[in-house]
């Protein structure tokens, strides 16, 4: 997956792209925190067994420091086939 981060002037914000998906963010901390988190999970190690040996849901998302939720995403959206 492609993932960077890119400045939007006109609507004052920032966008973190994924493929054909895009979120935006009003800083760029925000855009670039998201984006190294899900960097980071992307290339984590993961493995069959760990998959299978784990309910679906356990109630908590992860041991990270919780997003700032005044700092997006906003809603995402699909690229344009342009």
């Amino acid at each position: 997956m492609k993932i960077y981060v890119e400045k939007d002037p006109a609507q004052n914000c920032w966008w973190v792209h994924m493929d054909l998906w895009m979120a935006s963010f009003r800083s760029l901390d925000g855009a670039e925190s998201f984006a190294e988190r899900l960097n980071s999970r992307i290339n984590a190690p993961h493995s069959l067994e760990m998959i299978t040996n784990r309910p679906l849901w356990s109630g908590t998302i992860s041991d990270s420091p919780p997003l700032d939720p005044y700092d997006g995403p906003l809603p995402v959206k699909p690229h344009s086939q342009a």
